[in-house]
């Protein structure tokens, strides 16, 4: 195994492990009922599958057409963009501590069961010839999301007098494998990201991310109005996209093409630290402040 292949594979890992860790984590903290209660909130929920599954992808592709970059750049921008409700957006909300979390695992649940038919469609658009199975994105949604979450549940039901401290231990492994997967994750990807410095791929990876969170921001702002949990809610889950699935697409029907990897890449992991830096700060910003005695 060369160390490219280990960084990798500790980097897979640590996304799997953080995410699946901190969604176990939240289906000990809620029942059924407080996870249901968010989707009778039918005009948020519809207005977050537009956002995501049309709006986003579209005003990305937009961006990346009219951006300096190099065309053969966009594609592989662009399918990084498609996929909606990252599972990391639970970890982030989580993080940000302001955040609505039942709607948060509500939201992302509904936006993964979208991408099974807005992702195909947008990624034939993309790239001609371009396609992925619907069963790798239910995978993807029953391995990072619904298992994770329904053991959780169960744990919380069967289990409740431990329950509070096995969710504490699992919030510690979470962090733990977030920051082994940054650290490989850069680490596996340097060259590839260096090779991006001056190609305007990254301007417009930020340019990308920053007008998700502020579409994601605006809607909770007009659907949910004075309350702040709903807004970081929103905006956090829209900043995250779900670029997995389009590094799956590039490596299983485009021959994992450096030319589309590359931009590919390089926006997952921006599209990764920047919103998770934003998180940090927003729960450093919400935790109260010790008076000085």
């Amino acid at each position: 195994m060369t160390a490219y292949q280990l960084l990798t594979a500790l980097f897979n890992a640590g996304i799997a492990i953080s995410v699946g860790a901190t969604v176990l984590s939240l289906g000990m903290t809620f029942t059924v009922g407080q996870l249901v209660a968010p989707l009778h909130r039918v005009v948020l929920v519809i207005a977050m599958v537009v956002l995501n599954a049309i709006v986003i992808p579209a005003a990305a592709w937009g961006i990346a057409e009219v951006s300096p970059m190099a065309d053969k750049y966009v594609p592989g921008l662009v399918l990084a963009t498609l996929g909606a409700g990252s599972a990391a957006s639970l970890k982030a909300a989580q993080l940000a501590g302001r955040a609505d979390l039942p709607l948060a695992v509500s939201v992302v649940v509904v936006l993964q069961l979208v991408n099974i038919i807005a992702v195909p469609l947008w990624a034939g658009q993309v790239v001609t010839g371009a396609s992925i199975s619907a069963w790798d994105i239910v995978k993807s949604l029953l391995a990072l999301v619904l298992l994770p979450l329904v053991v959780g549940l169960f744990i919380r039901f069967r289990y409740a007098d431990h329950a509070t401290t096995w969710r504490e231990e699992l919030v510690k492994v979470a962090n733990l494998a977030l920051v082994i997967a940054l650290a490989t994750g850069i680490a596996a990807n340097w060259s590839t990201i260096k090779s991006m410095f001056w190609s305007w791929v990254i301007v417009t990876a930020v340019v990308i991310v920053i007008l998700a969170g502020v579409l994601g921001l605006l809607l909770g702002l007009v659907t949910g109005g004075k309350e702040a949990e709903v807004r970081a809610t929103t905006g956090l889950v829209s900043i995250f996209r779900f670029g997995s699935l389009g590094l799956i697409i590039i490596g299983t029907q485009l021959d994992g093409n450096a030319t589309y990897l590359g931009p590919a890449i390089t926006f997952a992991l921006i599209d990764f630290i920047l919103p998770l830096a934003l998180a940090v700060e927003i729960g450093h910003r919400a935790r109260p402040t010790t008076p000085a005695q």
